[in-house]
């Protein structure tokens, strides 16, 4: 595939093609869509919950259609096919619960956590592939974590399963280049979203500490991770793929370690 002289100038990255965001309606994804339809994109956003009134920039000629629906079911395979998606974003997945030692866990649970981090990720890939390697080629972008890369106690089955999707990335990479279609993963840390709302979950007398919480201090915002997904939609990564990014503030590159107030770093928590 020759690179263009049209990789690089500026306007809208997206014009002219299609897309579908998972869990579009809040959060990450809702910025994902906003700035994929700021660039131009016809977007198809779903979720289980009703999309608002999204503001973006509608010079670029994109669009957002909203579909209710759970994503978990098969009833939304058809209209997700039938909108010829050019890019597909899997936002879905979570791990809402209370930390819980492995041995305490249930069968159910596993089933429930497997479902809907990585199982609906599986069937809705399936689903567009053909259509996508018929067209020429795609990008399909999925949300992992950093938990996929390092330990967190307590939710030990929803990293294990998020280390299979940044798995699912590579190895499916390989099998459908040969289509034009690209498969990448972005991994947040510290990003504040209604799951995660730092402002809320952080007593103010902490929130001086935000700037020690990774290399570039913290939170970041739902805007970082669609810069990435902008990026990974567009030509701009047209010979990137198999590859994870990390919007993260840097907590996975340093590896634990975070910068002292008194200065230098350390690894070591002062009040275990």
């Amino acid at each position: 595939m020759a690179a263009t002289t049209t990789t690089f100038a500026p306007g809208p990255l997206l014009r002219g093609r299609r897309a579908i965001v998972t869990g579009g309606a809040a959060g990450i994804g809702a910025a994902i869509v906003k700035a994929f339809a700021s660039h131009g994109a016809d977007v198809l956003a779903v979720d289980i919950n009703p999309g608002g009134d999204l503001q973006f920039d509608r010079d670029a000629g994109g669009a957002v259609t909203f579909l209710t629906g759970d994503v978990l079911s098969e009833t939304v395979d058809a209209a997700l096919v039938a909108h010829r998606p050019d890019v597909l974003v899997h936002n879905v997945g979570h791990f809402h619960r209370a930390p819980q030692r492995f041995a305490d866990d249930t069968a159910d649970q596993w089933s429930a956590l497997h479902e809907v981090n990585i199982g609906h990720v599986l069937r809705l890939t399936h689903a567009v592939l053909p259509g996508m390697a018929e067209r020429g080629g795609g990008s399909i972008i999925s949300l992992t974590t950093v938990e996929s890369h390092r330990a967190i106690p307590g939710h030990t089955v929803y990293s294990a399963y998020k280390a299979a999707l940044t798995q699912f990335t590579r190895s499916l990479s390989a099998e459908v280049g040969p289509d034009g279609i690209r498969v990448n993963a972005i991994a947040p840390d510290l990003i504040e979203t209604p799951q995660v709302p730092y402002a809320e979950i952080v007593p103010e007398s902490n929130r001086p500490l935000w700037r020690n919480w990774s290399p570039l201090g913290g939170p970041g915002t739902p805007e970082d991770v669609a810069g990435a997904a902008l990026f990974l939609a567009s030509d701009l990564s047209r010979f990137v793929t198999g590859s994870t990014i990390h919007v993260d503030g840097g907590t996975h590159g340093s590896g634990g370690w975070v910068p002292r107030q008194s200065g230098g770093w350390t690894n070591r928590p002062r009040n275990p």
